[in-house]
């Protein structure tokens, strides 16, 4: 009955949301015809009144709101996500072509940062007012505090021009042809460890400050003090006690952070011109392209909603009181 509840909430959510996703393009300022003529153009392309009204005719602009409206639902439901003005080429090849770089970004980000704030954050609440509890706290704290754009810069800046280590731009070498499938994979790793690292740098503060709070809360806890008293090691009363415990909140932090770090990517792929759907995001804000903004922001919807259900399905099975709730 739980799972049923929960389905019924995030398909209220997702429907809502959906509609916004279809009207926020719709009240920018802007006319996505203005770089259709010429997309590398500054200023809007001119063109005759009577080629204006077929665009509009082709791209269903000319139709009301609520034509539109209709159009977009039945279009999602049958997936087809319409044409993009700017890219001239279907929305869904569009995004997919670009989607497998985020995701690898985003998730070998995510991997490395939450495990590493969970563990920095459980070493320094057992340490709790002792030199390595403030020299953690200090640390992750000052460096995380940067924007992601500024620390991709210094990145840039240190890294691929000053020691020329890494790539400062693009997945992989641009017409480069490979012996081996690992010569490629190195090439897109070689690539990817700058945006990477920007990304679990920016964002593993809240990681550790939350596993941090959380420890502290569970470590002062009856049940700590009983496994104490019975004369159970240390070691066993952090991993069996204190740190599965105060997982619960990082759960939920965990499934919220998905929606902010992909467009967090906004920055970091603009910085290392990485062809994420950040980038892709920024392009189609920029030129006004109303069907991929529309078909971009309904996978980030579909990301983060389905990223809060699978939390919520894990917390019940670390904690069954909340099926009762």
């Amino acid at each position: 009955m739980h799972q049923i509840n929960k389905l019924v909430y995030y398909f209220a959510i997702l429907l809502i949301i959906l509609s916004i996703n279809f009207f926020l393009p719709r009240v920018m300022p802007g006319d996505p015809l203005s770089y259709l003529s010429d997309p590398g153009a500054d200023m809007p392309a001119r063109m005759t009144e009577e080629k204006r009204e077929l665009l509009l005719e082709y791209y269903g602009l000319d139709k009301p709101i609520s034509e539109q409206y209709i159009s977009y639902m039945v279009g999602i439901i049958h997936g087809d996500l319409g044409w993009s003005i700017y890219y001239g080429a279907p929305v869904l090849e569009v995004i997919l072509g670009r989607l497998k770089w985020t995701l690898l970004l985003v998730g070998t980000s995510t991997a490395i940062h939450v495990p590493l704030g969970i563990l920095l954050g459980a070493t320094s609440a057992w340490a709790r007012g002792k030199k390595k509890d403030t020299g953690l706290l200090i640390s992750i704290l000052s460096i995380s505090s940067f924007p992601s754009f500024f620390l991709g810069i210094l990145l840039v800046i240190f890294f691929g021009i000053k020691l020329d280590l890494f790539p400062i731009n693009g997945a992989q070498t641009a017409f480069a042809t490979y012996s081996s499938p690992f010569g490629k994979i190195f090439d897109i790793l070689h690539h990817l460890v700058l945006p990477a690292t920007t990304l679990v740098i920016s964002h593993i503060g809240g990681t550790y400050l939350l596993m941090r709070n959380s420890m502290l809360g569970v470590l002062g806890e009856d049940y700590i003090m009983t496994a104490r008293a019975k004369g159970l090691s240390e070691q066993y009363i952090l991993h069996r006690h204190a740190l599965m415990n105060a997982l619960l909140p990082i759960v939920t932090m965990t499934a919220m952070t998905v929606g902010f770090l992909i467009m967090g990517t906004i920055f970091v792929e603009t910085v290392f011109a990485y062809p994420g759907i950040g980038n892709l995001l920024y392009n189609a804000v920029l030129y006004r392209d109303y069907p991929l903004l529309q078909g971009i922001f309904l996978f980030m919807t579909i990301a983060i909603v389905g990223a809060n259900f699978i939390a919520d399905t894990i917390y019940v099975r670390l904690d069954p009181r909340v099926k009762n709730e």
